[in-house]
């Protein structure tokens, strides 16, 4: 006769993998994910974000200089994301990003249009799947809105650079996750 310990061991594992194969899937295909690039252009103070590499280097002679990979996104919509709208305002020349409808809309009301360059990438809405967060912040004057995966660069903006935590915007794969 079997013990109690691997019985209750067994029976265990076994209500594990049934709740498993109810639970519906709720992460993206991790090797679908692109790097999602930061550029920063110094003459404008503004940062940019793409997973496109052409875009980069025609963009590069113009003054934007690859800083690093925020992390890691979908370029079509996968199970558990949504859409991260990318709008850009020339006036002031700023790039923003949101997931929130409601934003976008206040946005357009203030000079902003949704940028076709990236075109809308999808990341997570919530903490899941192994995902980081991206922070968002802001200097008013500067008109910059910044992203950071990096706790310690967000601090770090927040303590020397004068920009403002403003929330987090949602959730990247972190590099090395495919």
């Amino acid at each position: 006769m079997k013990s109690p310990t691997i019985l209750l061991s067994t029976v265990i594992a076994a209500c594990y993998q049934s709740a498993m194969a109810l639970k519906p899937r709720t992460c993206g295909a991790p090797a679908d994910a692109v790097p999602f690039y930061r550029a920063y252009d110094s003459a404008r103070t503004d940062h940019w974000y793409t997973y496109d590499v052409n875009a980069l280097n025609d963009f590069n002679p113009q003054g934007w200089l690859l800083q690093n990979v925020l992390g890691l996104v979908f370029l079509t919509e996968e199970e558990g994301t949504a859409p991260l709208f990318h709008m850009y305002n020339g006036a002031v020349m700023d790039n923003f990003y949101t997931m929130n409808t409601s934003e976008v809309t206040a946005a357009q009301e203030s000079g902003y249009k949704i940028s076709s360059n990236p075109l809308t990438v999808y990341i997570y809405p919530t903490q899941v799947c192994g995902s980081v967060p991206v922070y968002r912040l802001y200097s008013g004057s500067e008109t910059d809105n910044f992203y950071t995966t990096s706790e310690s660069e967000r601090l770090d903006f927040i303590t020397n650079e004068g920009y403002k935590d403003v929330e987090i915007t949602g959730y990247v794969l972190p590099l090395g996750c495919s």
